[in-house]
């Protein structure tokens, strides 16, 4: 297959530059993906999609158009040619338009299972079938909706400047969404996923994942009203992506930053939180789903600090954003990879007795504002502790703070970082400063 893509990849660059563009990208990718789906109390049948695509973007003149198809042969590609050049001719003079030059990625393996590639249909039913069994254990988990997929992925990513990477993956994913459900009450919703990239391993980590929402929607099963203060709440990794990793990734964009947006701008090499929180970008990171060889345009992508003992170490850019602040590429077109925040010194026992008011929060929803920090919103599935001690599960609470200066008053972290449904490796986090309202 990836040959195939090369070759297609290869043609649409010809008739790109045969057409009259000064130099052209091309993504090639081909996608397999089956799904058993649980929902309204049965499975459904496998749903198998099939999907190849390739993404032209042309510069003529310093003028950039775009076109796609899933078409093959020369007729095809020429009519995409002619599409993105048609928009160039109408887009916007751009002084900074390029491309990335030649690279040579350090391959990744661990990504690719054949057994995910040739999964009999039957297998994937009896896969989906142990998780909604280990699920359905707990009885008073009400399932709302449930899925196994298995994907396979190949790419190709060529340039006219000489570029040219290919990629392989496999993986199986999985979510399943729910509530806490009793004859007189129901909890929050809430959900839970995960990814592998192969077989191995498959069977135990949907079980967990099964067992772990029954447990976690029980646990909020009788809340009760807290009380109202200012002062410590300890984050659980479910909140860190809205609270502190997607409005971290905003301040870190060189395309924020081009755009004077950001607060971060001339904050490299200073301190912008707490000395304890030291955060990574580690795309060889295959517990994680953001683990790649490379970034969207096909640059390298490599581990990086992006703060390092409170202090600010990387501003990531693309090739685009780097020529138009005169830097370098930082292999992070389309955004960091694979996140890793290092632990702390503090048990989770340790880090439960540091207040005596405490709201355990371990879901957030609501907003933030990226540009002032500002963030309000409810915390669900939340506990409260008085000293130490757990004290009952907490009706729906509002909390709300700013991001920059729950940086600046990071208390402790966990002594642990665990892949949270793949998507990050974190600590919990105790915080100090955050308003919690339980009227």
């Amino acid at each position: 297959m990836i040959d195939k893509l090369k070759r297609n990849a290869t043609a649409m660059l010809a008739q790109a530059e045969k057409l009259g563009a000064d130099e052209a990208e091309v993504r090639a990718t081909h996608n397999v993906s089956a799904r058993v789906t649980w929902e309204k109390g049965d499975f459904s049948i496998s749903v198998l999609n099939t999907k190849s695509e390739i993404e032209l973007e042309v510069h003529k003149d310093q003028r950039k158009g775009t076109a796609s198809t899933n078409e093959e042969g020369d007729s095809a590609h020429a009519d995409a040619a002619q599409r993105a050049l048609t928009l160039a001719k109408y887009s916007l003079e751009d002084q900074y338009l390029c491309l990335p030059k030649s690279q040579a990625p350090e391959e990744l393996p661990g990504r690719f299972d054949p057994a995910v590639a040739t999964l009999p249909p039957a297998r994937l039913h009896e896969l989906a079938a142990l998780f909604l069994a280990e699920a359905k254990r707990e009885k008073r988990l009400a399932i709302d909706g449930a899925h196994v997929e298995a994907e396979v992925t190949h790419e190709v990513i060529a340039n006219s400047d000489g570029l040219q990477v290919s990629d392989a993956e496999t993986q199986l994913s999985w979510v399943v969404m729910g509530m806490g459900k009793t004859e007189t009450e129901v909890t929050s919703f809430d959900y839970l996923y995960g990814i592998n990239w192969g077989v191995d391993g498959v069977e135990d980590r949907l079980r967990d994942c099964g067992r772990e929402l029954g447990e976690r929607v029980v646990g909020c099963l009788g809340p009760r009203k807290g009380e109202s203060y200012k002062g410590a709440v300890l984050l659980s990794p479910g909140t860190l992506g809205d609270l502190l990793i997607n409005p971290m990734q905003f301040h870190i964009s060189g395309r924020q930053i081009m755009d004077g947006k950001s607060r971060w701008d001339k904050s490299l090499g200073k301190l912008v939180s707490s000395s304890n929180l030291t955060l990574v970008d580690n795309p060889r990171n295959l517990q994680l789903s953001g683990a790649t060889p490379y970034d969207a345009e096909g640059v390298s992508a490599s581990r990086k600090h992006v703060i390092k003992d409170g202090v600010l170490e990387l501003h990531m850019d693309s090739t685009y954003s780097a020529r138009r602040r005169g830097t370098v590429s930082t292999g992070h077109a389309g955004g960091l990879h694979a996140i890793e925040i290092m632990p702390g010194g503090k048990s989770p026992d340790e880090l439960l007795a540091a207040a005596d008011k405490l709201v355990v929060v371990d879901r957030f929803s609501g907003n933030l504002d990226p540009i002032t920090g500002d963030f309000s919103g409810i915390a669900k599935c939340s506990h409260y502790y008085r000293n130490g001690q757990y004290q009952h599960p907490l009706t729906e609470t509002m909390i709300a703070g700013n991001f920059f200066e729950m940086l600046q008053n990071i208390i402790d972290l966990s002594d642990q970082s665990l892949p949270w449904c793949n998507q990050y490796q974190v600590p919990w986090i105790l915080v100090d400063g955050i308003s919690v309202s339980a009227d």
